[in-house]
């Protein structure tokens, strides 16, 4: 990391004719300053004082980011003041690729400058100035300004004007009133949602105080979470950031996080990790819930009882933050507006300028002919599900490209075929395989340099097989996963073959090149566990894999 420290002292008349300095460092200096008492009292009393500060900007926040992130990423933080009194602070951070943004990254849900006076734009001149002597070639992104800073410099300043561009975003707010969620919660479909869910079990909403029971649950959330951002964005961020997790721990012992579960028993189905602070919740940080129960809608559930919750608390606002995701319109009461700064050089605002025309533009046309947002949403997520796959594929050369075509051709090509499966009577387990049912840490281990599925492919086809209602069997070792096959939910009568009995329906059979030797066991594995609960001597199941292995396991197929 570099560690060197410049400093830019500029002066300007301040209003009572004394005089502000602004200076900015950056690496190692940052660091040390966070360790100053007076300082981060200071810090405090600004953040306070500052009428769109939020949790982001508080020295809680970011100092605690700083620390832990400070060695993989530059730290740089800009500060005014005036007869040694803190009046201005602009705290940043510049990534590998030599973007400057605001420090916590996509953590930092709102990225902003604090200074009292709301009116006056001084300060992010100043700052703004002073960074581009520093960093003259570098881009600036802010994202997301909240409503109520004035931005008025972009516009109105010809320097500015020609660097920035500035994108307007709608901010979805829960506005927090106890009769409306009552309300909500007693509507037919959630009211029967809900007793539903009482019928499977004990339904507990919690909220967790303690930080050992949060340690406790932190792993199961994070899975779940990264499951379904797998599936659905191609991001696993607890996988992928080590550093996550200790700062969102590091964050709850400083109470600025508000955690809340949504139980079965003792399985958690939904739950809500969120950032708070200035009587506000904000909508960052983890939240998630379990696919096998998507029918009955915990999260939405689980968002309205959070509600309740904070109306008892005392929170006035739910922030839902910025995002076109379908369930924060059915949560949302009020909308605000956000704005993403982008600061660069005058071709940079002209791109931007037009790649946000031209998306504008597109949606507009997609409106006229009747093509809803979400649909618009779903379509984008699955050419970008399969650019990223035929990408890696390209990559391995021409040989896997051809080999990922066919293999494509031969899943297209499906025949039903059924198998009968003779129960192991003498109860010996010698030779089976360790598997697992519905383990999600199995899926999120799939090798994503397989050609045949790029991982989010496979995770979005669990994700949906989940919420169907499906149950997966499952083999890894060693953190990858070697086999996987899918039971379908419901059995289907056996009409078709003249067979008494009931078919078990397996499909989505998966197995690595790496478990191609055992992938007998596995199936004998799989069998194994559908014996079980199973009174016959035989049962049968039907299958879209005509794999040697089948026979091979001791499955005979039925003709």
């Amino acid at each position: 990391m570099t560690t060197s420290v410049t400093k830019i002292k500029t002066t300007t008349t301040f209003y009572q004719g004394g005089t502000t300095s602004t200076e900015v460092l950056v690496g190692e200096k940052v660091l040390k300053l966070l360790e100053d008492p007076r300082f981060i009292n200071e810090w405090d009393q600004l953040c306070n004082a500052c009428t769109w500060a939020t949790v982001f900007q508080s020295p809680a926040f970011v100092a605690t980011w700083y620390r832990l992130y400070g060695a993989a990423f530059l730290p740089i933080l800009i500060k005014a003041e005036q007869a040694g009194k803190l009046t201005g602070l602009l705290t940043l951070v510049k990534d590998k690729n030599g973007l400057i943004t605001g420090a916590g990254l996509n953590q930092a849900e709102y990225q902003v400058w604090l200074t009292a006076d709301a009116s006056d734009e001084t300060f992010i001149r100043n700052a703004l100035h002073a960074l581009n002597r520093c960093f003259p070639r570098n881009k600036v992104l802010l994202k997301y300004i909240p409503a109520g800073v004035s931005l008025g410099f972009t516009k109105k300043d010809p320097n500015w004007n020609k660097r920035c561009f500035v994108k307007v975003s709608p901010q979805p707010l829960m506005i927090i009133n106890d009769d409306h969620l009552t309300s909500e919660l007693r509507k037919k479909n959630r009211k029967e949602k809900i007793n539903r869910l009482k019928r499977l079990g004990a339904l507990k909403f919690e909220r967790i105080v303690d930080y050992q029971a949060f340690v406790g649950v932190f792993d199961e959330l994070a899975l779940q979470s990264d499951f379904r951002k797998g599936a659905l964005y191609n991001k696993v961020v607890f996988e992928t950031d080590a550093l996550r997790k200790p700062f969102l721990l590091a964050l709850f012992e400083q109470n600025r996080l508000h955690a809340t579960v949504l139980k079965i028993n003792d399985k958690i189905i939904a739950s809500n990790v969120s950032f708070w602070g200035n009587g506000q919740l904000h909508l960052q940080g983890i939240n998630s819930f379990d696919a096998t129960y998507a029918r009955y809608s915990p999260g939405i559930i689980h968002f309205l009882m959070l509600g309740k919750l904070l109306a008892e608390e005392g929170v006035a606002i739910f922030d839902l933050t910025p995002g076109a995701d379908a369930y924060k319109e059915i949560l949302a009461t009020d909308h605000a507006e956000a704005y993403t700064l982008s600061i660069g050089n005058s071709f940079h605002r002209f791109t931007n300028r037009l790649h946000a025309g031209l998306n504008r533009n597109f949606k507009k046309a997609a409106a006229v002919i009747g093509i809803k947002p979400d649909a618009l949403k779903k379509q984008k997520r699955t050419i970008e599900l399969y650019k990223e796959k035929y990408r890696y594929v390209a990559r391995q050369g021409f040989t896997s490209l051809f080999a990922s075509f066919f293999d494509h051709l031969k899943r297209q090509r499906k025949t039903t075929i059924c198998w009968v499966v003779q129960k192991n009577s003498s109860g010996s387990t010698a030779g089976l395989l360790h598997i697992q049912k519905d383990n999600l840490r199995h899926l999120l281990d799939f090798d994503k340099r397989d050609i045949r599925y790029s991982r989010q492919e496979f995770l979005a086809d669990a994700m949906t097989r989940l919420e169907e209602g499906a149950h997966c069997y499952t083999w890894a070792e060693d953190g990858r996963l070697l086999g996987c096959a899918w039971l379908a939910s419901e059995q289907s009568p056996m009409d078709k073959y003249n067979t008494e009995g009931f078919i078990i329906s397996l499909s989505g059979v998966y197995c690595h090149s790496k478990g191609l030797r055992q992938f007998s066991a596995f199936l004998q594995s799989i069998a194994n566990e559908l014996a079980i609960d199973n009174p016959h001597d035989k049962f049968y199941i039907v299958t879209d894999c005509n794999d040697p292995a089948f026979t091979k396991a001791g499955f005979q197929r039925l003709k």
